[in-house]
């Protein structure tokens, strides 16, 4: 894996000209390649030229229902603001360990999640690096037995994550936490620790029951615990030539008490997303243009709050507080 951002894209995010970018490599002794008629560097020459703060945030991707594309997103959405010079932990808590395996580590070798909960195995030395500015605390078949662990050490539900997690602040912009598609103790544990959770929908009936569990379980933590757990939606896998799409998209955009969560940033149907996995690379490997790149670029210029033609969620400005005490 080789992830690239192209001097094109460094001069629309930054308004400036190809040239001027260039020079400001130059001027500034940062790294790059030139491809062709244009050229590309990676996380840290990113992280100097962009120089972005970041507010740090734990951001929890979420939805009751599989196939909605939750891994692929969190995967290149990862890789993007690592592009933009953000130092990011991706956290797998899914069993199944699809973004373990999207970033070529093997965890049967490695501490997961569910060793740290049992065993108090210390979080950092589970994290591994997978790209300059790109860690994984990886996962496996055994964190299938997280809800029981929580249940049996008697771990209150709002200290599980954000008692590990927080402290990572520190040394993250961003730390990004794929759940599985399933509710549990573990999920809500993830959504009470998170500064903002993203539900991925895909337009179809099952995936929208599934939204709706979704939000269903987010407002009873909320009454329960008596904070505020911020919700996007992003549309995944829109195809605008189908019914389905559009139908789907008039139904969220209809009702109102989730047409202002909607993120308008959206993801297009595209194959080059399980295409690029299959080959153990992003869809940022590739310098020349797609649908895809464009549009991951701007699901993650949104998240990540940074200024331009993207909206930055409001939900990113409501804090919330818990006591851990």
């Amino acid at each position: 894996m080789n992830p690239k951002m192209t001097s094109a894209d460094a001069a629309k995010c930054l308004k400036k000209s190809e040239a001027w970018i260039h020079a400001a490599l130059q001027e500034r002794n940062l790294s790059f390649v030139r491809a062709q008629n244009q050229f590309y560097f990676g996380h840290d020459t990113a992280k100097q030229l962009f120089n972005f703060l970041f507010d740090p945030r734990i951001i929890v991707c979420q939805i009751v229902k599989g196939g909605t594309g939750k891994t692929s997103l969190v995967y290149e959405f990862a890789i993007r603001a690592s592009l933009y010079g953000a130092k990011v932990l991706c956290i797998d808590m899914d069993q199944q360990g699809n973004l373990t395996h999207a970033f070529n580590k093997d965890a049967e070798v490695l501490p997961v999640m569910v060793d740290v909960l049992a065993d108090n195995y210390p979080i950092q030395d589970s994290i591994v690096e997978v790209a300059p500015g790109l860690h994984l605390l990886p996962s496996r078949f055994e964190n299938a037995m997280l809800d029981e662990v929580i249940r049996v050490k008697k771990i209150p539900l709002e200290k599980v994550y954000r008692t590990l997690l927080w402290p990572l602040k520190a040394h993250y912009d961003v730390i990004i936490i794929d759940c599985p598609p399933s509710l549990g103790q573990s999920v809500a544990a993830c959504a009470l620790a998170g500064d903002y959770v993203v539900a991925p929908v895909t337009p179809e009936k099952f995936a929208l029951l599934g939204f709706d569990i979704t939000c269903q379980s987010i407002k009873e933590l909320q009454e329960a615990y008596h904070i505020n757990i911020p919700l996007g939606i992003v549309i995944n896998k829109f195809d605008s030539r189908t019914t389905l799409s559009q139908s789907a998209l008039k139904h969220l955009m209809q009702d109102p008490s989730v047409k202002d969560k909607l993120l308008k940033s959206y993801i297009r149907m595209s194959q080059e997303f399980p295409n690029a996995i299959s080959k153990n690379q992003s869809i940022f490997d590739i310098v020349k243009y797609s649908s895809a790149k464009e549009d991951i670029d701007h699901f993650t210029r949104e998240l990540l709050g940074l200024e331009g033609d993207i909206y930055k969620p409001k939900a990113f400005r409501e804090k919330k507080e818990v006591c851990i005490a």
